[in-house]
């Protein structure tokens, strides 16, 4: 027989005072503190589950085609996004962690209201989402259309005293812009940003840019551009007269209805407050006339005397437009012409 058959099977039994000891309870103070330092960790979980902060980031807008674009009056640049961690995670957050992405790609054209949710935020993954603010979007998608406007300066400020703007250019005077179609659509020049004319007498040149309140707007050339601005004298003006009718090449006796008109002038100030009638030339040609019962009517030209006087100053309008003339037979006597035509006095 085996060594292990022949011995038999020894089973231990158990101590009775280990098993007194067994029975025994565990200190209070082990269960003090075992239960505070469970009430601890309680509330320190608790208070890691209730850490929130905010996170301002730029709302961007996504698959938008070539086309089109996203237009809105109170549309935010920035949405709020609230995202919950563990204090420590939510320190480490800066907001280039975080994006707020809308897709627009298979929106129709129109306005639109729109949900933002957590499928349009990127966050890291040490956070979770919580909402975003505002959640819902109204804008519309338009189509964006490409325009040439003539460029227009925006001018601030006062020239010298007895001085004026006389006249701007730019050079090129055009430009190129792009953007909502209701938008451009309205829109008749392209503004330039403030250029001051405080306190100056004399012509100048500075550069210039396209500059616009929508930011919906873009400028597609980009210069450079040169604004041009003479100043002179500050400019008047007034009406002259009664200054004579004259009449050419006539036949024929003639009778003028009315005799005399006014003319209307601007320039320099300086000279245009010493222009007298005598400075102006009011003529009638009657060539080829016959004599008639009807008066013809005429326009009357008008000119200065003197070519320096041309030069400067300006005739705008005259009193009467059109001049009654009678072409009379020798030795008819002359009767009362009608009403001439109404007054113009506007140059065609």
């Amino acid at each position: 027989m085996t060594s292990w058959e022949e011995s038999p099977l020894k089973v231990r039994q158990p101590n009775p005072e280990a098993r007194g000891r067994l029975r025994e309870r565990p200190p209070l103070s082990l269960i003090v503190l075992s239960f505070v330092l469970a009430l601890l960790y309680w509330g320190y979980t608790v208070s890691e589950e209730k850490s929130l902060k905010d996170v301002s980031v730029p709302l961007e807008f996504t698959n938008v085609p070539k086309d089109r674009i996203v237009v809105g009056e109170n549309l935010p640049r920035l949405v709020t996004v609230e995202i919950k961690g563990s204090p420590e995670m939510l320190r480490r957050v800066r907001e280039e962690d975080v994006d707020a992405k809308v897709d627009v790609g298979k929106l129709q054209l129109g306005p639109q209201v729109l949900e933002i949710g957590q499928e349009d935020i990127r966050l890291p993954s040490s956070v979770s989402f919580v909402r975003v603010l505002p959640g819902v979007l109204h804008f519309t998608l338009e189509r964006k259309v490409t325009e040439t406007l003539p460029l227009a300066p925006r001018f601030t400020g006062h020239v010298a005293r007895g001085k004026q703007v006389l006249g701007w250019s730019i050079d090129p005077p055009n430009t190129r812009i792009e953007g909502p179609e209701s938008i451009v659509h309205r829109m008749h020049d392209a503004p330039t940003q403030p250029v001051s004319l405080e306190g100056r007498s004399q012509d100048f040149q500075t550069p210039v840019v396209p500059t616009f309140s929508d930011t919906e707007i873009s400028v597609l050339d980009l210069g450079p551009y040169t604004l041009n601005v003479r100043i002179g004298e500050r400019r008047s003006q007034r009406t002259i007269g009664p200054i004579p009718i004259k009449v050419l090449h006539a036949k024929y006796p003639v009778v003028l209805e009315p005799t005399t008109l006014k003319v209307m002038v601007d320039g320099p100030f300086s000279l245009v407050r010493t222009l007298t009638p005598q400075d102006l030339v009011a003529e009638v040609d009657v060539t080829g006339l016959k004599p008639s019962n009807q008066a013809y009517q005429l326009r009357p030209a008008v000119r200065f005397t003197s070519t320096n006087l041309a030069a400067q100053v300006e005739i705008t309008s005259w009193i009467q437009r059109f001049v009654g003339v009678k072409v009379l037979k020798p030795g008819q006597t002359a009767e009362p012409l009608p009403a001439p035509l109404p007054a113009g006095g506007e140059l065609p």
